[in-house]
């Protein structure tokens, strides 16, 4: 059976997305991830317990080094069978007929052992996986019999019995850990001896993750036991570090505990030494309820998107601590891929889809993500990928929040390039190069705990949990049971007020107005030149032009407000001296829980991007912090009549960018007909609606439809005729109007114009090229359904060809037009395009106000209206000034 004209447009209008992964393909790779997860544990079990790791090349024991130098594995070496313990919270969900088991033999571990281990790695491995299983266990059933079938094994078992054992044993290795933290700063020390606590001459140099990302494991703890030592002495190192934050709000990486000082080189970032510290900030205080931790987030993650996060938004570079510039050599290093997943948490999903794209380009071009790679010089500084989890973490966190099968797509290359390229007799090994595929025979816990268990949660469709439960670093999922929550304190209640926390639902890129996936965001292509540059088998930049730079809005900056000047054209005078400390004469909370400012003068106020995009909120007035869904309210007569006018902006050239262009088509059996009295002409019906990008050159869709132009804004349906070729040849001369549709690519954009003006065509629509060559392995598309879209230009063209395609209208288009066209004239049908301008519900934007500046000024004669201020064309949401009087 033929499938009807309409069905095949369907298909291929879904296809350059990426098609929908069908629940069969999903439900294959859940299992196929849970036999990669259960030959790994199996294959620790059988050939390396009790010791830490797992050999996989040579399928034996990973021993604890001789040499305490050698601190890759001495840092996390008890001599407890780590791998077990890591793994040990990931059994119930994946593999959990081997939990009974696994209980038994940690039940019989001791952390009395005579080994210098690291105090991060040990808490995030070991802590966190005791706490995170005591908590599965008290959710089993009480009845043996229920227990036996939710684990999948027969008879009777009793999980239960082992809860308070884990629990003991937390206590008892946190016991341990605890003379670490016997410092003059409060800033624990990196490493400590098991059995004999700090040795002499240990050395006082730690990082800010190390020292700062204990708060999760250590809270819990103290709350399960009711014993505040532990969170004690994680909530005083975390502040310690916070209160040695720059001027900027940017932390150091490596601090001497001692003396409390930033040590050399001095760089601020995301990546190895600082990860966490963030994760645990934002993560802290969702478990903890704790708006100090919240708080501590909201303050470090402006300044990481102020001064870390690169112009275009797309990279997360170290910058230098106090001169805030970047090192001669951007390096970036695969750790700092978990930011993406902790950007989700926070509600930006905006940003973090769009650092996402870099590391997924990264893992496309190399098969997994290089320790360290050299961002300008496009090169990997350190080869190898020791199964790290971050990458598929912040996929994970991606799907959960935006629901794009684009990222179930890359958790299915990942799948398939760990099975390709580490995948072992009895394990995964770790890959030394990933340039030439050297393998290591080492298996680090965390690719069972996370690795795999990140890609397991994100076929199976496991939901963020609705409550005080985070993943620790590590993966292990912990969560604050209710009545161990502190109750908010008078001082607190009255403070967050009015507060509205919540995080807004993300709205995907659309195209024409229909849902495009990450793979249609414009950044897209920009991540792979990033990573890929011109060449590699990528495409390269485009004609007469240059790949478009994403330019996000600024995220933070200061305001200091004044009245304008009566006099336009006098200098404004200078702002007043800044007021550190306002009295209630300028500032105060109103009955209503929102700020009132009285007094304008010497105030500073700092506002913050909205992450649902509609502009920016007030976030400090001074000292003072607004929350989320608190008001400000300017009551200051000097400023009151403002109101949201943006400086006119400067004439665009050829504006608008880019219009709404709708493909028509009459079937083959209504074209056909002749028209008579009976039987008028069939109307065409809109097939495709897409965004077109206008030309620089030719004819300005902006100005109004002249005599004899058909191709315009309103001008109704105009015949397309697909030549079927670059259009770089000279064509038949056609009886117009008609719009000429040809392939990019063959010769400059002017000549394809000017052979399009010479046969009488009244429009000209350039067709974006396919897919890339090399790119067909994965299903990515160069250019065609997730490309950006660019303005053709005629830079340097000569002048009489210009003036022959004056009054052509020039369009450039992706792929898809291409495609459906060819299928509908290959199928007969009579084929046309109407343009309409972009209204505000369609996709894409005009570039008329591009660069405009915003600023206030005054309602004119009416002064009793409510005022609002704009900054660069974009409104200070949560600000209004009151009419006066």
């Amino acid at each position: 059976m033929r499938i009807p004209w309409i069905g095949a447009l369907l298909a291929v209008l879904i296809a350059p997305g990426g098609s929908a992964m069908s629940a069969a393909r999903r439900t294959a790779l859940r299992e196929q991830v849970r036999e990669m997860f259960v030959h790994g544990y199996e294959g620790y079990m059988k050939h390396a317990y009790p010791a830490d790791e797992l050999r996989p090349l040579t399928c034996g024991p990973l021993l604890r080094a001789s040499d305490p130098g050698n601190m890759g594995i001495a840092d996390v070496h008890a001599n407890a069978s780590m791998t077990l313990l890591d793994v040990l919270s990931s059994l119930a969900l994946i593999h959990p007929s081997a939990l009974p088991a696994a209980l038994e033999r940690v039940n019989q571990t001791s952390f009395a052992s005579d080994a210098r281990v690291q105090v991060f790695e040990m808490t995030i491995r070991a802590l966190g996986s005791l706490l995170a299983t005591h908590q599965q266990l008290l959710a089993f059933p009480s009845s043996p019999a229920e227990q036996a079938a939710r684990l999948g094994v027969q008879g009777e078992v009793d999980v239960r019995q082992y809860a308070s054992r884990m629990l003991d044993l937390a206590r008892d290795l946190a016991d341990r850990l605890m003379p670490a933290f016997k410092t003059s700063t409060g800033i624990p020390l990196a490493r400590v001896n098991l059995a004999k606590g700090v040795e002499r001459g240990e050395s006082m140099e730690t990082c800010l993750a190390g020292a700062g990302s204990l708060i999760l494991e250590f809270s819990l703890l103290s709350r399960l036991t009711n014993d505040s030592t532990y969170e004690d002495a994680a909530r005083r190192a975390f502040l310690a570090l916070w209160h040695r934050r720059s001027d900027a709000d940017l932390l150091g990486n490596a601090i001497g505990a001692g003396h409390g000082m930033w040590l050399q080189p001095g760089l601020s970032g995301v990546g190895a030494g600082m990860d966490s510290f963030f994760e645990y900030a934002l993560k802290a205080g969702v478990m903890l309820d704790d708006p100090t931790y919240l708080d501590i987030f909201q303050d470090a993650y402006t300044a990481i998107m102020n001064h870390v996060r690169t112009a275009d938004g797309m990279i997360y570079r170290p910058v230098q601590l106090r001169l805030l510039t970047a090192p001669q050599n951007t390096i970036i290093d695969s750790l700092s891929a978990f930011f993406p997943a902790l950007q989700v948490l926070a509600g930006d999903v905006d940003a973090a889809a769009r650092a996402h794209l870099v590391w997924w380009q990264l893992w496309r071009r190399f098969g997994g993500i290089p320790e360290s790679w050299d961002v300008g010089l496009r090169q990997i500084g350190w080869a190898g990928w020791p199964g790290r989890p971050e990458f598929v973490e912040s996929t994970y966190y991606l799907y959960q929040a935006t629901k794009d099968d684009f990222y179930l797509e890359v958790g299915e290359r990942v799948v398939a390039d760990i099975r390709a390229k580490t995948t072992t007799p009895c394990g995964f090994a770790t890959v030394k190069d990933l340039e030439t595929g050297e393998l290591e025979d080492r298996m680090e816990s965390f690719m069972l705990s996370e690795t795999l268990k990140y890609l397991y949660l994100l076929f199976a469709n496991e939901p963020f949990p609705n409550r005080n439960e985070v993943f620790t670093t590590e993966g292990h999922a912990l969560h604050m049971p209710r009545p161990l929550l502190q109750p908010p304190t008078a001082a607190r209640r009255a403070l967050h007020r009015n507060e509205d926390v919540q995080c807004p639902a993300p709205v995907g890129p659309t195209l024409g107005g229909l849902a495009v996936g990450a793979r249609g965001r414009a950044e897209y292509d920009y991540a792979r030149m990033l990573v890929w540059g011109a060449a590699g088998g990528e495409e390269e930049l485009p004609e007469g032009g240059q790949c478009t730079v994403p330019l996000p809005p600024r995220y933070s900056f200061e305001l200091v407000l004044s009245p304008p000047a009566h006099d336009a054209a006098a200098p404004p005078p200078p702002p007043p001296p800044r007021d550190k400390s306002p009295g209630t004469d300028k500032v105060r909370l109103n009955a209503h829980g929102d700020f009132e400012i009285a007094n304008v003068d010497g105030l500073h106020l700092t506002v913050r991007w909205r992450l649902d995009g509609q502009g920016y909120d007030v976030s400090h007035i001074g000292p003072h912090r607004v929350r989320t869904g608190q008001q400000v309210v300017l009551t200051d007569r000097k400023m009151a009549g403002l109101v949201p006018r943006p400086s006119p902006p400067p004439p665009a050239p050829h504006a608008p960018a880019e219009l709404l262009l709708r493909l028509t088509a009459v079937p083959p059996s209504s074209a056909a007909g002749r028209a008579h009295a009976h039987h008028p002409p069939p109307e065409p019906v809109a097939v495709l609606a897409l965004v077109a990008a206008t030309a620089t050159f030719g004819r300005a869709f902006a100005c109004s439809p002249a005599a004899g132009l058909s191709f315009a804004v309103g001008s109704g349906n105009v015949p397309l005729l697909a030549r079927g070729s670059d259009g770089c040849a000279p064509g038949p001369w056609r009886l117009g109007p008609y719009v000429a549709l040809v392939e990019r690519g063959g010769c400059t954009f002017l000549d394809k114009a000017v052979g399009a003006a010479r046969a009488g065509a009244s429009g000209l629509i350039i067709v974006n090229g396919p897919a890339a060559p090399g790119d067909d392995d994965d299903g990515e598309s160069a250019g065609g359904g997730g490309g950006a879209l660019v303005r053709p230009s005629a830079e340097g063209g000569d002048a009489a060809a210009l003036e022959a395609v004056r009054d052509l209208g020039v369009l450039f288009v992706e792929h898809n037009l291409g495609r459906v066209v060819a299928q509908l004239a290959a199928a007969g049908h009579r084929l046309g395009v109407v343009l309409e301008a972009l209204g505000d519900g369609d996709a894409g934007h005009w570039d008329g106000g591009a660069g405009a500046g915003g600023g206030y000024g005054r309602a004119g004669a009416d002064d009793d209206v409510e005022g609002r201020l704009v900054v660069n064309d974009w409104e200070i949401c949560n600000l209004r000034v009151l009419p006066a009087g």
